[in-house]
């Protein structure tokens, strides 16, 4: 006996194209490769069923990673995803700025150079004041996105108790 995990394709259309799930909305269109040859994926009227060869921990989990990824496209290409980030300092009067591509953050901690961060091309960015909001119809590239900004904006070799300076996740997609 094998283990079938349904998605419910209410809002989406759902294709299957060889080792490839195609979802496509009203925001967009995303794709999944369903890479493990274990794996059997079909399609039935509005449900997608993933089915797994044998009922071990790894197939099981590998079925249900592919339902939880199909599930986040259907939301994503319905309802795009959305994260906040705000801008905090306590020494220098930091600034952000959005040009083209590219969010800069001028005068973070008296630093000369404005440090950049490079915006993918499936995704926006907006900055109000000390705010930037990032969204897109793509879950993982929205958060790692807010992910890097916060990595890359932060003080390095000083005390995190006095320099509370950085870029902070208010709101995760």
């Amino acid at each position: 006996m094998s283990t079938k995990f349904k998605v419910n394709l209410a809002g989406a259309n759902v294709e299957l194209n060889g080792n490839k799930i195609i979802v496509k909305g009203k925001q967009g269109e995303l794709s999944a490769d369903i890479v493990y040859p274990f794996l059997k994926v079909e399609k039935k009227e509005d449900v997608l069923f993933i089915e797994v060869e044998k009922d071990n921990k790894f197939q099981k989990s590998i079925a249900g990673t592919l339902a939880a990824n199909v599930r986040n496209m259907i939301k994503g290409v319905n309802e795009k995803y959305t994260a906040e980030l705000e801008l905090v300092y306590m020494h220098f009067p930091a600034s952000l700025k959005l040009n083209g591509n590219r969010i800069l953050v001028e005068n973070f901690v008296g630093e000369r150079k404005p440090r950049e961060i490079k915006v993918p091309e499936d995704l926006k960015a907006e900055v109000k004041g000390n705010k930037i909001t990032i969204s897109g119809i793509d879950k993982y590239k929205v958060g790692q996105l807010a992910g890097t900004i916060e990595s890359k904006i932060q003080i390095k070799n000083k005390d995190r108790r006095v320099f509370k300076d950085g870029i902070f996740i208010t709101k995760k997609p």
